[in-house]
Parts: C-alpha cells; sequence; structure tokens
C-alpha cells in the first residue's frame, strides 16, 4: 500500500476542530490501519480496530464537520472579520446545515 505519511491525531481541547482533521487522517489512513492490525505481531491491538459499520459511517461525520470547519476557518481568515462578514457566514452555515438534514 503506498500512500502519503500523515500521522494519527489525538483530540485537543484547544482546537475544536482536531476532530475534523482527525477523521480526515483516520479515514485516509484506513487500508493502512487495517492491515496493520491484522498482523499477527499485533493481535492485541485488534480490540481497536474499527467494525466495517464504523468505518462507513465516518464520512458522515466527516462532511458535518465539515461544514463547521469551513464557517470557521473563513471567519478566522480576516484579522478583523466584521459583523456582516459573520452574519453571512452564519447564514450560509445555516442553509448548508439545513440542507445536509434533508438529504
Amino acid at each position: 500500500v503506498r500512500i502519503n505519511i500523515l500521522q494519527l491525531l489525538c483530540n485537543m481541547k484547544t482546537h475544536w476542530d482536531s476532530i475534523y482533521y482527525m477523521i480526515c487522517h483516520l479515514h485516509y489512513l484506513h487500508q493502512p490501519i487495517d492491515l496493520f492490525l491484522d498482523k499477527p505481531n499485533n493481535k492485541d491491538m485488534k480490540k481497536y480496530k474499527l467494525l466495517p459499520m464504523q468505518w462507513n459511517v465516518l464520512p458522515d461525520f466527516k462532511l458535518i464537520l465539515e461544514i463547521l470547519h469551513q464557517a470557521i476557518h473563513t471567519l478566522s481568515s480576516e484579522c478583523l472579520p466584521t459583523l456582516c462578514k459573520y452574519l453571512i457566514t452564519f447564514k450560509k452555515f445555516y442553509e448548508t446545515w439545513i440542507r445536509l438534514g434533508q438529504d
């Protein structure tokens, strides 16, 4: 398996989007993680292997958190975001969130 080198990340209370990045890395490393946990010398870690259903819902969590990530990233990209920028970003976030709930 050839992949880019990524580090599995831990949740950080001071960075709300660390879970988003953690899920992105986990999703990308799905195959190598499973291969690693399936090796006989890693049988003590086999209990941490995600079930197929858990892998299947991971992209859903990623999508949910991506909406929040984009909204916060938009606001934090400016030195002095204005109230107007906040309202526009929140409206876009809210509309996307509602659309996601309907799908």
